[in-house]
């Protein structure tokens, strides 16, 4: 970090304490207050979302315990961790940064780094996304180290570790503890966390845990195996212990799907301690792919409408990967984040097992503005409809051309099926969303004409 780079981030920090004090307060006089100096230090791209924030404290929205979860629940570690790495380098300085690397080599930039540093898992889940990958060699720890430094150059402070089990590598956190400036999202089935990591977790304070979790206990366990519920519930209580910030992740089927947004799931997983959740539709990729398992179009509407429920009414923030697009312009995927496998081939996102580079071959910044890449930048949105964002599921006849014009290979054998075998069911699916889709978008559409309703959340460059 230059010199300059550290007086900005004093100046935001001794700002940022000012707004803590400030957002403590049981006062909302004093939180609209935090907010208006929060503004002030936030990128002009950014302002809208400062005062969708200002609009949601005015209603009393449950979503300001989230911020006060954060103030007062975190340990002090963790909750500078936060603020420093994500809240100050991700968003603010990475922000400024990130920019400057466009203007400077005309190459476009990521929000996130999302790295899969070893497919291997003590798990075997019915569906797994990742099932199919080679699981006999890990990404090198020099090679992971390079793509964080890659990353940092380029204004990306956030990287998101998936897997496999990323507890399956003993150095996990030894690469957190070597990168303080940068904020580590790992997403974990959590049976691994041990509480060595937990206490180590919470001194680094630059590492956030998503909790793989399928709904109650008989259905989490059905999937994941006997078992995993309880040991999941074990996780969550030590990372409240300790001060950590967790959250939790499912995949929505058609079997599961209402069981997600009830209270009686979702009710003891905020009282744990949750303070996020991520809903992503099952996707026919991996292993023994099943096209039965994704929610029916009217299914993946009425969910669209629960997490809206969800978030309007629990201390948590949820996401649905697929309803909120309209939110980031339709898909995001090799627009704000790319996915980096074991072996080093770069994937637009986690479903989308085609590549043209590895990143042992070339840089971070080439292999996110190659000839792939840009192609799937220049078709999004693809579709008018942003509730229908995805090329593989909703858009598939789009992620065939690409893969054909930019020469985009599987990474991993069967990962073609969903270009060949599966052509017949992922041409039906979409027909059906659109009919379902068709008169929400239109409504929407409607409103947004008379009303500027539609804000981009924080991580989103425009």
């Amino acid at each position: 970090m230059s010199s300059t780079d550290g007086l900005y981030g004093a100046v935001q920090r001794g700002i940022i304490k000012e707004i803590l004090r400030l957002a403590t307060s049981d006062k909302k006089a004093n939180i609209l207050r935090a907010i208006a100096l929060a503004e002030k230090i936030t990128p002009e791209s950014h302002k809208a979302e400062m005062r969708f924030v200002k609009e949601k404290v005015q209603q009393d929205h449950p979503a300001l315990q989230i911020a006060r979860h954060v103030v007062r629940d975190l340990s002090p570690t963790c909750r500078d961790g936060f603020i420093n790495a994500f809240v100050v380098n991700a968003l603010l300085r990475g922000s400024d940064k990130r920019q400057e690397f466009t203007t400077a080599t005309g190459m476009r930039t990521p929000f996130t780094v999302l790295v899969s540093p070893t497919m291997r898992c003590n798990l075997s889940c019915e569906g797994c996304y990742a099932s199919q990958y080679s699981h006999e060699s890990d990404m090198p720890a020099a090679l992971f180290q390079r793509i964080v430094d890659e990353a940092a150059e380029m204004g990306v402070y956030l990287v998101t570790v998936l897997g496999g089990e990323p507890f399956m590598r003993r150095d996990l956190l030894d690469i957190a503890a070597a990168n303080p400036e940068t904020y580590f999202q790992v997403f974990t089935n959590g049976t691994l966390v041990k509480s060595e990591h937990v206490e180590r977790i919470a001194k680094l304070g630059n590492v956030a845990l998503m909790l793989s979790i399928e709904g109650d206990e008989p259905t989490t366990d059905e999937r994941r195996g006997p078992g995993t519920y309880q040991k999941l519930l074990r996780t969550m209580d030590l990372l409240k212990e300790h001060g950590v910030l967790f959250g939790y992740s499912s995949t929505v089927t058609r079997h599961n799907w209402e069981m997600l947004l009830s209270d009686a799931f979702v009710d003891p997983l905020v009282a744990r301690g949750a303070a996020l959740s991520w809903h992503f539709l099952y996707m026919p990729v991996g292993g023994a792919p099943d096209v039965s398992l994704m929610p029916t179009p009217e299914q993946r509407n009425q969910f669209r409408l629960g997490i809206q429920r969800l978030r309007n009414t629990k201390a948590m923030f949820p996401v649905d990967f697929w309803g909120d697009a309209p939110w980031v312009g339709g898909c995001i995927a090799g627009k704000h984040y790319m996915h980096i496998n074991n072996e080093g081939w770069v994937e637009p996102c986690i479903f989308t097992h085609f590549a043209t580079d590895n990143i042992a071959d070339t840089s971070l910044a080439q292999a996110f503005n190659s000839p792939y890449f840009q192609e799937i930048r220049r078709r999004q949105p693809f579709n008018h409809n942003l509730l229908m964002p995805c090329m593989l599921i909703d858009n598939p006849d789009q992620s065939r051309e690409i893969m054909a014009e930019t020469g985009a290979q599987p990474t991993h054998d069967g990962a073609e099926s969903l270009v060949t075998e599966l052509c017949g069911a992922l041409d039906e699916y979409p027909a059906g969303v659109a009919r379902v889709y068709e008169a929400v978008w239109s409504e929407q559409e409607a409103k947004d004409a008379h009303h500027e309703t539609q804000i981009e959340p924080t991580f989103v460059e425009r």
